[in-house]
């Protein structure tokens, strides 16, 4: 029978099906830079009940998308190509995944009469391209399975520990005819507690500590409990470490128990921690992320592989919280115990005994106010930026060298929200304030990141200026990778790899439809940081500072 115009424009297919499942799951909200194998599922598009945010390139958009997630607490929707498209995407994924942000990715395949040839466009393996980096890929066996699977795929994506997911889904899917019946979709709700006899063990440790600590991860803050692990603290007079590569601030940084970061060198752990712990208690995250081995650079290269794989000291207990298997597997600590960080924290400041409440002694130095110069000092500009800050403003940081004069010149509040990079890869920053402050207009979202890092994902920008979003992108414009010239110590002659001479940020910005000033000495500098944190809209401050000539952890 052949089926009329008007009869197929009345026909339900599976795009309308999934549009169902995409409301019923509160997946309004689409973060996209399509192609054209997902173009169906845009005709007769309902923009009065679906926000479209485009994005210029698929690491932005899923950047974009990881911080509107974190801004939210809800997996976020990404639909982008599912072969190259997603292939330029992948940095953005492997972040996001380190961050457990939760996320489904619908990426989009060549129709299925057109899979048995190697067509443009193709995701070849589709389900292949994003593993290991993700939770869960699926692709439907037939064109009716579409929506239940993403269905299927956000209950993945939010179950701890969350991540991002994948779906691929053929062009030609979104036209066929749905099932009758609409999806049935359950609620699912996580039904994991932590242990009483696991909340009993680690309180009994704490209480039994002489000197208890406790190190935070971004899960405490991601899931909700930063006020009661300041009860904690408190409760037990313990001084409150941030997990090496702090993705997620759990703590606030001015408070007198926060004792700093810890650097992701095993030794350097080791040594601040055994110096004023008996007792360590690790909330979130893995224990620990480490960045490099510290014998790279003490040990000849004969010896290198005389040299232990890294451990805990044995001077120090530590207690392991994580709701990740893996990373309770691989633990370094005594003893790992799977639950939720955020649960256990809140748990724990009823069950801990109080202690008296003494002054202990500063672990930080006490931090120098810098002087004007010219070349502006990235510590300068970093201390008129916390005078300025609006007191909610949530900061958004990558700053592989400048990252222990942020820390120090921006000790931030209780109010401040505070996001980094999950991995080694970088532009989660300047593309997830953009999602965030989608998530959040009403806060002040504050990019500092530096000139290299703001390439990865500068497309952000144009999205920003289309939204007329509240974001301040501070750029401490050094000229250069300068992590790699400081990882060459004895070779800085070496420039290709480094050199970032010639690059103007604020120009950039301008062409992205950003307003955009570029700053050369500290006069005016407290005026523009001012104008750009109340700016109606989004606006970038492209700041030339000097090569700070040492890398500090």
């Amino acid at each position: 029978m052949t089926v009329t115009n008007d009869e197929a424009s009345t026909t339900r297919t599976v795009r309308d099906a999934t549009l169902e499942v995409l409301r019923a799951l509160g997946l309004t909200t689409v973060f996209s830079n399509p192609s054209h194998t997902e173009m169906k599922l845009f005709e007769y598009w309902p923009e009065d009940e679906f926000r479209f945010v485009m994005g210029l390139q698929e690491a932005a958009v899923v950047g974009m998308a990881d911080g509107y997630a974190q801004g939210t607490g809800e997996p976020s929707l990404v639909l982008i190509n599912g072969g190259p498209g997603l292939g330029n995407a992948m940095g953005s994924v492997y972040t996001a995944a380190a961050a457990n942000t939760p996320m489904v990715i619908l990426g989009g395949q060549q129709a299925r009469k057109m899979l048995l040839g190697d067509p443009f466009l193709v995701a070849k393996d589709a389900t292949q391209l994003p593993k290991p980096y993700i939770k869960w890929a699926g692709e439907p066996g037939r064109p009716q399975d579409v929506p239940a699977l993403i269905a299927q795929a956000y209950q993945i994506a939010k179950q701890a520990p969350q991540g991002p997911v994948f779906v691929a889904v053929p062009e030609d899917d979104w036209v066929r005819p749905a099932d009758p019946e609409p999806v049935r979709i359950a609620e699912v709700e996580s039904a994991v507690v932590p242990d009483p006899a696991v909340l009993a063990r680690i309180a009994e440790a704490l209480d039994g500590a002489e000197r208890p600590g406790l190190v935070a991860g971004g899960p405490v803050d991601a899931q909700g409990a930063r006020g009661d692990l300041i009860a904690l603290a408190e409760k037990l007079n313990a001084r409150v470490w941030g997990a090496p590569v702090w993705n997620r601030g759990a703590f606030p940084e001015n408070h007198p128990l926060f004792a700093g970061v810890l650097p992701p060198i095993p030794e350097l752990v080791n040594q601040r921690l055994a110096e004023q712990h008996d007792v360590v208690v690790v909330l979130g995250g893995p224990a620990f992320t480490l960045f490099t081995a510290w014998d790279l650079f003490s040990t000849a290269p004969a010896d290198l592989d005389k040299t232990p794989r890294p451990q805990l000291t044995p001077d120090v207990r530590f207690l392991h919280v994580t709701d990740n298997p893996q990373a309770a597997a691989a633990t370094l600590a005594n003893t790992s115990f799977v639950a939720p960080p955020g649960a256990v924290v809140k748990a724990l400041v009823p069950l801990v005994e109080e202690r008296e409440r003494v002054v202990l002694t500063p672990v930080r130095e006490p931090v120098a106010v810098p002087e004007p110069s010219t070349p502006l000092t990235q510590a300068y500009l970093f201390h008129v930026l916390s005078q300025e800050l609006p007191d909610d403003a949530q900061l958004f940081e990558e700053l592989p060298i400048a990252r222990a004069d942020f820390h120090e010149q921006i000790p931030l509040g209780a109010d401040n929200g505070y996001f980094a990079t999950a991995s080694g890869a970088l532009g989660f920053p300047f593309a997830g304030a953009v999602g965030y402050a989608l998530a959040h207009p009403e806060k002040r979202a504050v990019v500092v990141v530096g000139e290299g890092s703001a390439q990865y994902t500068l497309h952000a920008l144009w999205t920003a200026a289309q939204h007329r979003l509240p974001v301040t992108f501070v750029i401490p414009d050094n000229s250069g990778y300068l992590s790699l010239k400081y990882y060459l110590q004895d070779q800085k002659s070496w420039q290709k790899g480094w050199d970032l001479s010639g690059v103007d940020m604020a120009q950039l910005a301008r062409g992205f439809g950003v307003r955009g000033e570029r700053i050369e000495t500290p006069e005016g500098l407290r005026e523009s940081l001012r104008s750009a944190l109340t700016a109606d809209g989004p606006v970038l401050l492209d700041v030339v500072v000097a090569d700070p000539g040492l890398f500090r952890l």
